[in-house]
């Protein structure tokens, strides 16, 4: 029988990495592998990365490359999970699998949580979370990211839903899951793609000091993860009714190609590059530059306190 590996053998620090008790900044790896086409996925991670460190905060992207865990990739690993097309996308039960066979794979929202938790890492940046999917009556789909975030401790900072889940529903389920959800500049929830949608968030902040307050008493007090909503800029969002009509057909699309499961999101956020020209990606890069650079100064002043 095969031994596992060793602590040592299984999880690949980088150089940069100081601990998970100094200001970070982690990122998923299916922001590179299937959030964004080739080469603006490896420029994308790498201006992310670039914003983290010149807060003077280290950046640690996050994925199993060959059934190790790397925690900080370097640059011939970005190249890796930007080209790749034998990477899976991993959520949290995916983990033991890709350690086990040597395989590589992406983490979700849920996979990152899993293995933070496990090295005690505090901050993600992400540009969407996942949710209850269109069709939830028929296919039953739901993203791990919400149980996740109910499970393990973490500060996640997105724009909200990703804008091709049923945003409502998953606001629901949230709410019943008992996860925090705390408004940054906003007291509605924002829409991905657009700035806002129709529902009221019960708390929200203005002043980045309040936040941090919040998050000092969050963590003294509370046992799942906090999750901070953060609009895309105004001048990058995209109408909602012009977004819901391309969201819609691509979702035709999906359903004539019989596309489900794991592979309904790539395709469709494919698809919605293709109907705006290229104006969801500009918009996601946009939303995503936002929330690192929050995100940035809330571990600094969340460490540094």
């Amino acid at each position: 029988m095969k031994k596992a590996k060793s602590y040592r053998d299984l999880i690949v620090f980088s150089e940069e990495f100081k601990g998970s008790f100094t200001p970070h900044i982690c990122f998923e790896t299916t922001l590179i592998s299937f959030g964004f086409p080739y080469p603006e996925n490896l420029k994308v991670a790498n201006e992310l990365e670039e914003i983290v460190r010149k807060g003077n905060v280290t950046p640690i992207t996050i994925g199993i490359r060959d059934g190790k865990i790397i925690a900080g990739l370097k640059e011939d690993d970005l190249e890796f999970f930007a080209k790749s097309k034998s990477v899976i996308k991993a959520n949290m039960r995916d983990i033991p699998y890709l350690l086990t066979t040597e395989k590589s794979g992406a983490l979700t929202i849920s996979g990152m949580l899993y293995i933070m938790n496990y090295l005690g890492l505090k901050f993600l940046v992400s540009g969407g979370l996942g949710g209850v999917h269109i069709g939830f009556d028929r296919y039953f789909d739901i993203s791990s990211d919400l149980v996740a975030l109910s499970k393990f401790k973490c500060i996640v900072i997105t724009s909200g839903f990703k804008s091709i889940l049923d945003i409502k529903r998953s606001w629901e389920l949230i709410e019943t899951l008992g996860v925090p959800v705390i408004g940054f500049n906003t007291d509605k929830l924002p829409g991905f793609y657009y700035s806002e949608t129709d529902i009221p968030l019960d708390t929200y902040f203005t002043k980045i000091d309040d936040l941090i307050n919040y998050i000092d008493y969050w963590d003294r007090f509370y046992q799942s993860s906090l999750l901070i909503v953060n609009p895309i800029p105004k001048e990058d969002e995209i109408d909602k009714k012009i977004f819901e009509d391309m969201l819609n057909k691509a979702i035709k699309e999906a359903e004539n190609k019989k596309i489900e499961g794991k592979d309904i999101t790539p395709f469709i956020l494919s698809e919605l590059h293709k109907i705006s020209n290229g104006q969801t990606i500009k918009a996601n890069r946009s939303l995503l530059i936002n929330n690192a650079k929050i995100g940035t100064k809330l571990s600094k002043l969340f460490f540094e306190k």
